[in-house]
């Protein structure tokens, strides 16, 4: 039941917001669709409460004083990214070109300025990526990026690919690797809600450096590791 209430508000709230908000794509500048994705996280985040799971974010102290930065997260959860939003509104999203397809949300994500990336071969769609970049490079914005590619079961995981390498590479800024156990309690696209607090944890920024193979295995595991510690940690929270 709790489920079926989360997801059922969940849809709602996101198809309410869409279409009372869509004046505003009308607006200039990237601004007021900004605004209104943030709003969605932060309600997105109070609805998630409400329905029995908390977000708790670890290692902010590896964020003070950095400045921008390339965030290469952990994704279980189609939460994820709208954790991250609530915590940070003006975080620039790194995303697949058939985000651009949803009616609606495509629009926004546009409007947003997205980055965009192909999805086929995680190659550069139609010089996109390089226009985002640069945009970036512009505004000072910091960036989110899975880069895996894609949602992956808990305990599991794809092979990283080099795109967080060669944004910050872009942007000549450091990398901050995220792990999560988000998926415990809201798992990939699974239909079921354990109550609970997730964790989002900000690891140690480290440096893209010339050699994109090692930096995205050093990723790779720094990102794995620990989130197999989270999901261990949040296993024996419930067990207890």
């Amino acid at each position: 039941m709790r489920a079926q209430i989360f997801h059922t508000g969940f849809w709602a709230l996101a198809g309410t917001l869409a279409i009372v908000c869509s004046p505003i794509l009308l607006l200039p500048g990237r601004g007021p669709a900004v605004a209104a994705i943030g709003l969605y996280a932060k309600a997105f985040r109070v609805w998630l409460r409400i329905c029995g799971v908390s977000i708790e974010y670890r290692g902010l102290e590896h964020l003070d004083g950095l400045g921008p930065a390339v965030f290469a997260a952990k994704h279980q959860s189609y939460g994820d990214g709208l954790c991250h939003i609530a915590r940070d509104q003006d975080l620039a999203y790194v995303i697949g070109d058939h985000m651009l397809r949803f009616p609606v949300v495509g629009l926004y994500l546009k409007k947003a300025e997205a980055v965009v990336v192909d999805d086929a071969a995680g190659r550069r769609a139609g010089g996109a990526f390089d226009d985002g970049a640069g945009r970036l490079a512009a505004d000072g914005r910091s960036a989110l990026i899975f880069p895996e590619g894609g949602l992956t079961p808990v305990g599991g995981g794809r092979r990283f690919r080099r795109g967080a390498w060669k944004l910050a590479r872009a942007l000549n800024r450091p990398v901050v690797p995220v792990a999560t156990n988000l998926g415990c309690f809201w798992p990939e696209q699974e239909r079921v809600l354990n109550p609970g607090c997730a964790v989002i944890e900000f690891l140690e920024p480290i440096q893209p450096g010339e050699d994109a193979k090692a930096f995205t295995e050093q990723l790779q595991t720094r990102v794995n590791d620990r989130t197999r510690a989270l999901e261990a940690e949040a296993r024996t929270t419930s067990q207890g």
